[in-house]
């Protein structure tokens, strides 16, 4: 394998350089290319500059650590034609280099090698050991929430970091002596990353804000705690509703197509839509009334300074990143539809702003759809041109919702034939409505 190993420092006999360093040394000796992207001297074609930072470089070298530059032309040479990227530390040089890796589909993994108190050392020159919590959490919703697997050096942090909401697959290694079980540690995250790649829904992390404590409990989203909540929400919804009409029809001259499709359905039903604006989930609100629909958001909005509460009160609920509450999750949606409640799902998994195509399906919706028996109605978000008034003061695209005939469970098909029938023909559907309307 050819292994890019990103570490500012790299070398010494203790802390994250020597680890580096060892590391580097185990997997050259069992027959690995391994190419060190670091700010030491010596490192050859893929060395960086030092960086200085006001208080944090002088912090940072108390401990024999410095900066590296993040280099993006550099980094992109090391990259080349790599088999995995294995991040030492949380710095600006491991975020841009991750960044980098994702663009190029190259499967990334990290090491935590550091204790939040260790941090705010090297990071100069806070130490106050009230901030530890936060620390730990800014750590994860800002860096370490981008990997699927993470290697820590101490039995400690392993126990420490899921308390924090880390979700990755975290693995020991205190101090590496043969490059076997590291191996078997890279074979795992890149053919999980592979995989992520392969669907389609590869996002590309940057800064992530959402490092406050959830404002919602993911592992029951959809309990209130008694009629008074249960007031609140629904008035809550519908006031926000209401303001949505008047932004929408106004601002984007927001036109509705196909509500009598909406008259049939009675009980609960999955909606699903393209996702192409940050607008989409008022657009939806908006086309689909007098229906309440439950909105479903990634779990870091919930965790957005002031964000998190209007997401919160408007009613949405959240899709949880650990694999173990998402099948709670399914459940729980599964036993809501059943009573009548209306749930919204974005198929595509992720925003693509003003995309002209239906982009493939997840089928997580159509799976609870049919094991709730439960009709899925489709929902296509179209552009269209600025015409008449709104073209003295608006140059963007408006937008027309075009609700579609709903697709029921097809009672001669099961089990996953069942679910992908209902996915294809959702996502045909969907297609047909924006590629007509696009054509005009």
């Amino acid at each position: 394998m050819i292994i890019v190993l990103v570490a500012d420092t790299i070398g010494g006999d203790r802390g994250v350089p020597g680890i580096a360093e060892k590391t580097a040394s185990l997997l050259v000796a069992a027959g690995h290319e391994v190419r060190v992207l670091s700010c030491c001297p010596g490192d050859g074609p893929f060395a960086v500059r030092k960086r200085h930072l006001l208080f944090k470089s002088a912090a940072a070298a108390r401990h024999g650590i410095s900066y590296g530059k993040p280099d993006e032309e550099i980094i992109k040479k090391a990259l080349a034609g790599a088999d995995l990227v294995h991040v030492m530390y949380p710095f600006a040089l491991e975020v841009k280099a991750e960044n980098i890796a994702r663009r190029m589909g190259i499967p990334v993994i990290a090491t935590c090698g550091m204790t939040a108190r260790e941090y705010m050392s090297v990071c100069g020159p806070f130490r106050m050991h009230r901030l530890v919590p936060s620390v730990y959490r800014f750590l994860q919703y800002d860096f370490y929430y981008k990997f699927k697997h993470i290697i820590c050096v101490s039995d400690d942090l392993k126990e420490l970091l899921p308390s924090y909401d880390c979700t990755s697959r975290l693995h020991v290694i205190k101090d590496p002596d043969s490059a076997e079980e590291l191996e078997k540690i890279y074979v795992r995250a890149i053919a999980d990353d592979r995989i992520m790649y392969e669907s389609g829904h590869v996002p590309l992390f940057r800064r992530n804000l959402a490092f406050m404590k959830s404002s919602i409990d993911v592992s029951d989203p959809y309990r209130k705690k008694n009629r008074i909540s249960r007031a609140l929400y629904t008035a809550c919804y519908y006031l926000i509703d209401t303001i949505a009409v008047a932004v929408v029809y106004l601002s984007f001259g927001f036109k509705v197509e196909g509500r009598r499709n909406l008259r049939k359905i009675k009980g609960g039903a999955i909606t699903v839509s393209n996702h192409i604006h940050g607008m989409d989930g008022p657009f939806l609100a908006v086309s689909l009334y007098p229906s309440r629909i439950t909105f479903t958001s990634i779990e870091g909005n919930f965790r957005l300074p002031l964000v998190r509460w209007p997401v919160k009160w408007v009613g949405a609920v959240p899709i949880p990143a650990s694999t173990h509450l998402l099948k709670d999750f399914f459940a729980l949606t599964v036993e809501q539809l059943k009573v009548g409640r209306k749930v919204h799902f974005y198929p595509e998994g992720s925003l693509l702003k003003n995309a002209e195509i239906i982009r493939p399906f997840k089928k997580g919706a159509f799976h609870m759809a049919a094991d709730a028996g439960v009709p899925v109605i489709p929902v296509t978000l179209v552009r269209r041109p600025a015409t008449g008034i709104y073209r003295l003061f608006r140059r963007k695209a408006l937008y027309t919702a075009v609700i579609l005939p709903a697709v029921y469970p097809d009672s001669a098909l099961s089990g996953a034939k069942q679910i992908e029938d209902m996915k294809d023909r959702a996502h045909g559907s969907m297609s047909e409505a924006l590629a007509s309307r696009l054509n005009v």
